[in-house]
């Protein structure tokens, strides 16, 4: 049996190709041409490079796959061009259907956001039931509830489509725009992250690395077609979060409070200075209320369905410390930029 991977040198995407092929799968593993190939360089994965949006370079990727884990995505607050989020995240997603559906493929897990959900109101837990499109605004959440919408229309043509939707994830890994979180914690043991978000109380949802990929595995062998399944971890919120990052290590951390009209104001201010330089902003004006808003999730479906496991946020953070206290992290802290918008992801 063969497998594509799209984005198979992203965080997610290389534990993937690795948990995959540990079960004794080939895989065709498909990545951005010109992106690094260091995350692949020791899995005996093949490499296909190429852009998802062009039906032409992915025919080799897919020859004898019977199925396809679709990862690949442009994740951002911000784009110079934001028409991109819709060209990678939809039409990108469209093209690779249609191209799996010439193929042959006989089923593909198609990974979102749980982003789409939106936010949630006095204590909501959300989960797969929420449709949330019709209030979504920021251009890379709308193009993940579009990837799913276009996905949508391949059901019923004999390839089955089964969708997943990610919280915020962390883990040891590469260094990547997907594993921020354990950037934020690699720069709390540095002495270089002092932010606390508005009040600290704000609740989001963090999923280990390790439970997130056997989801992934589970939804493929397990998951029903059509069926939307929440991948994702516990709510906790900042304070939590970072409660356990000091109790696991021991040590204090002087953490300041950025309230939220402080950090609207700098995504102003900064969206102004990205509109004229043409440089990534530090947050978003959209950043800011995400830093600042609830979004509790549930992944009871996943749990009961799929038998999904979630390890405890203490073990879990752990570990991913442990790893970094061990400097066996392949990067160092990603840069405050890329920091932030996972954050507010």
């Amino acid at each position: 049996m063969k497998t594509l991977i799209t984005g198979a040198n992203g965080y997610i995407g290389n534990h993937l190709v690795e948990k995959v092929l540990n079960q004794g799968i080939k895989v065709n593993a498909f990545l951005l041409e010109g992106t690094d190939l260091h995350a692949l360089e020791n899995l005996p994965a093949q490499v296909f490079t190429g852009d998802i949006r062009h039906e032409k370079d992915l025919e080799a990727a897919l020859e004898g796959c019977e199925t396809v884990y679709h990862l690949a995505s442009l994740v951002g607050l911000w784009a110079k061009d934001p028409t991109l989020f819709y060209d990678i995240n939809v039409a990108g997603t469209d093209t690779l259907l249609r191209a799996c559906l010439r193929k042959g493929v006989r089923r593909v897990v198609v990974v979102s956001s749980c982003g789409v959900f939106g936010f949630s109101r006095n204590g909501q837990l959300l989960d797969e039931t929420i449709d949330n499109g019709q209030t979504l605004t920021d251009p890379y959440e709308l193009s993940k509830f579009k990837q799913v919408e276009v996905s949508r229309k391949y059901l019923g043509t004999g390839m089955e489509v089964v969708f997943v939707y990610l919280t915020k994830v962390f883990g040891p890994g590469i260094k990547s725009n997907g594993n921020s979180i354990t950037g934020i914690f690699e720069g709390m043991l540095d002495g270089n992250w002092r932010i606390m978000p508005g009040d600290g109380n704000t609740t989001a949802n963090f999923a280990y690395v390790d439970d997130v990929v056997a989801g992934l595995v589970q939804v493929m062998n397990h998951g029903n077609s059509g069926e939307h399944y929440i991948l994702g971890g516990e709510n906790l919120s900042y304070h939590q979060l970072f409660d356990i990052v000091k109790a696991q290590t021991g040590r204090e951390f002087q953490l300041r409070h950025v309230p939220y009209p402080l950090l609207w104001l700098v995504g102003w201010v900064q969206e102004l200075r990205a509109k004229w330089s043409g440089k990534p902003p530090f947050i978003t004006k959209f950043g800011a209320k995400k830093f600042t808003t609830d979004a509790l999730i549930s992944c009871d479906k996943a749990i009961r369905e799929l038998g999904y496991k979630i390890t405890p946020a203490k073990l879990a953070i752990g570990q991913t410390l442990s790893h970094l206290q061990n400097k066996k992290t392949v990067d160092s802290l990603p840069d405050l930029t890329v920091v932030i918008g996972a954050m507010a992801e």
